[in-house]
């Protein structure tokens, strides 16, 4: 669930929400009186005696000031962007997915701290998040959050090597996109695939499905350029100029290749496709004439309406120009820049209600990402979520723990 990215089982562990009282107090009578902002696209904002502002329409504060959005990635509970060749992320932050020091969630967004160079791409994983940035080479991969599997790939692993600080993957440079799963991560380069962490259904690709990889490993069998790559809890997806390909497990048959075997290598899809995107057990693609297919775990409608698992690609859309997955529904951008969700709506990540098809209540829609049980999309440079917020994963004040309706992320 990511632009490249791939989201997963729900966690209830998120540590507490910062304070907010400040902000819902509003300012001293001294400073709302002489608070003024020159700041375009920026209204004032007193924080006590402080003055300050926030950025209006869903865009982010950056180092010039409010700057637009140019990526989107959602994990389980958090969500992060790429703005101005910076990251910002919020939500959760119980794994230090958010790059913080302290496990304090926060529904306004929070620049990690250690990411050198100017980021170019982004992937928030279930709890652990990596970003790719042009420092001291080209194409460098720093991962902070939880490493339980080694998906930070730097050669540790365990709970106790999780953390919010940054850390670079060593000995990996030339990276173009970057996707993330529960437990593994996968960066592209212009002509290989790379994949660490969790593997113990193949999901690496490797050709083994024993021990976690704590680095870098090149996946053999696929080469690029690659048009693509999505990570869900436990299976990988790449698209190259070759066609497309699934790995790792298949219970559901998210693979795609008419069985419920699991596969150490990648496995491949008989689907023309120009565009990917995977969620939790379930998979999509889509061609240049908008025909969307779904296949995998079905049991909340999240392919089709049957809610039967289904092994082998199903046509779901004919107008579909890209597609994201959450645990239990998918989402995807029309080639009007609408957007249509299905599947499980239980905390409204649909936009709608019921398991049908939702039209979501947003138009000229540039990207999209799926969380666990949020909804995220980019428009006009502004980023706007719905669904659960329970951990601020919609960078609104978490006094709507809920939301149908898409809500502008806060500028604060």
């Amino acid at each position: 669930m990511s632009r490249l990215l791939s989201i997963l089982i729900l966690c209830g562990c998120a540590g507490s929400l910062v304070d907010h009282a400040a902000f819902n107090a509003g300012g001293t009578p001294e400073c709302l009186q002489s608070c003024t902002t020159s700041v375009p696209g920026a209204t004032r904002l007193c924080v006590g005696n402080t003055c300050t502002y926030e950025c209006d329409g869903g865009r982010l504060k950056c180092a010039a000031g409010c700057c637009d959005v140019d990526a989107l990635s959602a994990g389980t509970s958090h969500t992060c962007a790429v703005v101005a060749g910076e990251a910002r992320c919020w939500g959760a932050n119980d794994k230090g997915q958010l790059g913080q020091a302290g496990l304090a969630s926060s529904f306004s967004p929070v620049q990690p701290s250690g990411v050198t160079g100017t980021v170019t791409a982004i992937a928030a994983g279930w709890t652990h998040t990596c970003a790719v940035a042009n420092g001291v080479a080209n194409g460098e991969v720093w991962c902070w959050g939880d490493d339980t599997y080694g998906q930070l790939g730097d050669g540790s692993s365990g709970a106790g090597s999780s953390g919010p600080t940054p850390r670079k993957v060593a000995s990996l440079a030339g990276v173009v996109a970057i996707a993330a799963g529960s437990g593994h991560t996968c960066a592209v380069t212009a002509t290989q695939l790379f994949c660490w962490g969790r593997n113990d259904f193949g999901q690496v690709g490797d050709g083994t499905s024993s021990e976690p990889r704590l680095a870098a490993t090149v996946v053999p069998s696929v080469s690029g350029p690659f048009a693509a790559i999505a990570l869900g809890d436990l299976h990988t997806c790449a698209l190259t100029s070759s066609g497309l390909s699934c790995w790792g497990a298949n219970a559901a048959g998210q693979l795609g290749n008419g069985t419920i075997a699991p596969s150490k290598t990648p496995s491949p899809v008989s689907l023309s496709a120009s565009f990917l995107g995977v969620g939790a057990n379930h998979s999509c693609a889509g061609d240049n004439s908008g025909a969307l297919s779904c296949w995998g775990a079905n049991t909340q409608g999240q392919v089709d309406p049957s809610m039967q698992d289904r092994r082998l690609p199903r046509g779901v859309l004919s107008n579909a120009r890209a597609v994201v997955g959450g645990v239990g529904h998918t989402c995807a951008v029309t080639s009007g820049q609408d957007m249509k969700c299905w599947g499980l709506n239980d905390k409204e990540q649909l936009g709608g209600s019921g398991h049908e098809e939702s039209d979501v209540h947003i138009s000229g829609v540039q990207a999209a990402a799926a969380g666990s049980k949020h909804t995220c999309a980019l428009k006009n440079g502004g980023a706007f979520c719905w669904g659960w917020n329970n951990a601020g994963q919609l960078g609104s004040d978490p006094a709507t723990t809920t939301s149908a309706e898409p809500v502008a992320v806060s500028g604060r």
